[in-house]
This record gives structure tokens, C-alpha cells and sequence, in this order.
């Protein structure tokens, strides 16, 4: 799910004289009120999965029902009828909270299911469109929830990360400065995502196995200029990484 912020008027006085102002795109990006006004307005999106069961995890017990990371959410469920009553107090709490949920942005993906008469959700009237995967902070998720291919997927912005990282450090003579290398590194444009999900990979003794691990590893070997022999856990101790 998407958001939007949309404003209905602003009221401007200067004196005696008062003036409506109707905006027609809200807040603009960047604007410092921007995120205090979205986290007063998200602050309870909680309520909209109240008493709905969430899908199952490995762990007994243990449902999640909605993932939220600044404005972008993620509901889920094992159950059509639960889909259907958080998309339904989406649309009443977006409409209360002044907010637009974009339906072009929003997409529903069946995990591992074989049928073709998916159920169909919609929002305040607006249905929404089937995808076999979607994009989520960076990662992409497929509806056979492979994550080896996810990885893969990953991995080509990331080559053409380390090559622009490399190429602003020769340009602007940095090679004898590896820590610039490795902060570039860190923002979003190298590992985006890498602090928010866990994944298969996070098992012990097998933290390097994903293609995308190989090339980070690779990348962070070639700035310290280390034989790829190094130990790997070593280099990212000494990367910060």
C-alpha cells in the first residue's frame, strides 16, 4: 500500500483579511511538518488488523498481520475474509485521516497458490490488480517465495552500485581512502533494505551462500585490497558492516 497526503484547505490571515487556499498536492516532499503530520496521522493504523488473524510463521503461535516502514504498508493473512476487513478499515481510517491510498501502486500476490479463481479484494470500491511478485523496501517477493531469486534480483543494482562507488573514487582521487568506499557502501543505493529483512540466509553457516552476499563480500575485499581468501566475517567486522 501506498499513501498520499492530501490537505483539504489551509486558512491564511494576515490581519482582518482571511484567505482559503485549496492545495491540490498537499505537503510537498521534503517539507520539515511533512513527517510530523504523517506520524500524527499513522500513529494508530494498528487498529485496522484488531482481532484479525495474520498469516502463520515458523514459530507456533506467532502471526503477523501487517508490516509498516514510513508509508509504505503490507498487509497479510491466510484468510480472504480477513484480506478483505483490513482493506475495508484501511479505506474508513485513510478516509478519517484525511489520506489517499493509491489502488494504482497497491497489488495483491497469492503466495504459493495454484488455483486460478483467486479471490478478489478491493479497496472503498477500488479493486485491486493480481501480480505473481511485488516490490517491498527494495526487495522483491515472488508469489513461489523464492528468495534465492530474490537475491539474484538483487544483485545487479547492486553491481552497478560498487561500479559508480568506484568510479567517484578514482575520479576524485580517494583510492587511498578506503573509508570512503565503505561509507558510500552503507547508504541505500548499496544495500538498501539489508537492516530490515531476514531471510534463509541468516541460518548459521549459511550467511554467505546468496549470490548477493558474494558480491558484497567481493566489493568490500576490493577496497581493502585483501586477498578474497580473507575470512569473511573479518572484513566485515573491520568494514562495519
Amino acid at each position: 500500500m501506498a499513501y498520499s497526503v492530501n490537505c483539504d484547505e489551509y486558512v491564511l490571515k494576515d490581519g482582518d483579511k482571511t484567505a482559503r487556499v485549496h492545495p491540490t498536492c498537499g505537503v510537498k516532499q521534503g517539507c520539515p511538518l511533512s513527517p510530523l503530520l504523517f506520524s500524527l496521522n499513522i500513529n494508530d493504523i494498528d487498529d485496522i488488523a484488531e482481532g484479525v488473524s495474520g498469516a502463520i510463521t515458523e514459530t507456533a503461535g506467532v502471526h503477523v498481520s501487517h508490516m509498516l516502514y514510513a508509508d509504505d504498508l503490507t498487509l497479510l493473512t491466510n484468510e480472504p475474509r480477513d484480506m478483505q476487513i483490513m482493506l475495508s478499515r484501511l479505506a474508513v481510517y485513510a478516509r478519517n485521516e484525511h489520506l489517499i491510498v493509491n489502488t494504482s501502486k497497491s497489488k495483491v500476490v497469492h503466495f504459493n497458490y495454484a488455483g486460478e479463481n483467486v479471490p478478489v479484494f478491493d479497496v472503498g470500491g477500488a479493486t485491486l490488480h493480481h501480480k505473481n511478485y511485488y516490490r517491498y523496501l527494495g526487495m522483491v517477493f515472488y508469489r513461489t517465495l523464492d528468495m534465492a531469486k530474490s537475491a539474484e534480483h538483487t544483485s545487479r543494482p547492486f553491481l552497478a552500485s560498487a561500479y559508480s562507488i568506484r568510479r567517484f573514487v578514482l575520479e576524485h582521487a580517494l583510492a587511498d581512502r578506503p573509508h570512503t568506499s565503505l561509507w558510500l557502501a552503507k547508504t541505500p543505493a548499496g544495500m538498501y533494505g539489508s537492516q530490515i529483512w531476514g531471510t534463509v540466509f541468516l541460518q548459521a553457516g549459511r550467511e554467505f551462500s546468496s549470490s548477493l552476499s558474494t558480491l558484497h563480500l567481493h566489493f568490500l575485499k576490493g577496497t581493502l585490497d585483501v586477498k578474497r581468501s580473507t575470512t569473511n566475517w573479518a572484513v566485515l567486522q573491520e568494514c562495519g558492516h
